[in-house]
């Protein structure tokens, strides 16, 4: 069976009045930042067997690791000129294009990993999410969890204090910058695929990762402390473009929907796993792992609301998710 890119297919559609060009496989290229065996990798070569199945073969996705085909910012803006298909993007970067999603990026949002899974697979909390998408020009398919996060560090963090005046490497989102400033540090937005490097060479003092990628990216090499806050639960949405999904046959759009939801949830679990079990790795590489007080986290960050939820979508979404249980 031939295999077509979208774009490639598009152009045919509009071109030929033969067999729909859609009978042929459709190719759809689907870009992410982390290493293949990763949960983002494992999540979406489960999305490409879930739509396989669905589709009986009509629809493909082949994933791109390692920010092959750029990484988030980039991704983001390849699903709108057609350059990639699908991304996985963490929220905090998506909320630079979908300013209400910047909800997700308050801290301490969720109360758990287990109350952030049952969030995710909630009717209302997804359908106000794909409503925010829509006006921007985008498609949901999928949410995705990058763990529980907690703070990497130079020198040990023993309680909130320790922080001060330290460098942190954050994502680029001023809800981030805004809380490691609640939390006495120096907020520092830096490219993910730059972190070893600045680490290494003292350009930042530390990061926030969750247990998965300290421990896959090595950064335990190059900051040893590990504190573990759990400030954040981190969402990491599955997109296309709007026009891109709108243009696939019905029975396609409706596999790869169903195909992104279960693949979601499964995606969900497994980073939970693959969190839980790294302690242990993590402790077995000479780390030294610091366990602060969480209280003042918590009331640092709580100005935080305030700021954040302002808009009519922010506020029915942080509404809906803190009534989920």
């Amino acid at each position: 069976m031939k295999h077509t890119h979208l774009a490639l297919c598009l152009a045919l559609a509009a071109s030929t009045v033969a067999a729909p060009v859609f009978a042929q496989e459709i190719t759809l290229k689907a870009s992410h930042n982390a290493n293949a065996e990763e949960p983002y990798g494992v999540g979406m070569r489960k999305m490409a067997e879930i739509l396989k199945e669905k589709s009986g073969g009509k629809a493909a996705i082949e994933v791109y690791d390692n920010a092959t085909l750029g990484d988030e910012m980039e991704s983001i803006q390849g699903t709108q000129i057609g350059t990639v298909d699908i991304a996985v993007t963490a929220n905090e970067t998506l909320a630079n294009f979908v300013p209400d999603l910047s909800v997700f990026s308050l801290p301490f949002m969720f109360d758990d990993a287990a109350q952030m899974d049952r969030a995710l697979s909630d009717k209302a909390v997804l359908g106000e999410m794909q409503t925010a998408l829509d006006a921007q020009g985008f498609h949901l398919l999928a949410v995705f969890s990058a763990g529980t996060r907690h703070i990497m560090t130079r020198k040990p963090v023993e309680k909130m204090e320790d922080l001060a005046g330290m460098k942190i490497r954050t994502m680029q989102n001023p809800a981030h910058v805004d809380t490691f400033t609640a939390f006495g540090a120096n907020p520092t937005p830096l490219a993910y695929t730059e972190l070893y490097g600045a680490l290494e060479t003292g350009v930042v003092d530390g990061a926030e990762a969750a247990n998965t990628n300290f421990y896959a990216k090595k950064f335990y090499e190059v900051a040893p402390d590990w504190a573990m806050v759990g400030w954040l639960e981190l969402v990491a949405p599955v997109i296309m473009g709007k026009a891109a999904y709108e243009a696939l046959p019905a029975d396609v759009k409706s596999a790869l929907d169903e195909a992104g939801q279960e693949a979601g949830q499964f995606q969900r679990k497994a980073y939970l796993d693959s969190d839980n079990a790294r302690v242990a790795d993590i402790e077995k590489a000479g780390v030294k792992i610091t366990h602060p007080d969480i209280a003042p986290f918590r009331t640092a960050a709580q100005p935080i609301y305030d700021k954040y939820v302002t808009t009519d979508t922010q506020k029915k979404i942080f509404e809906l998710v803190k009534a989920v249980k």
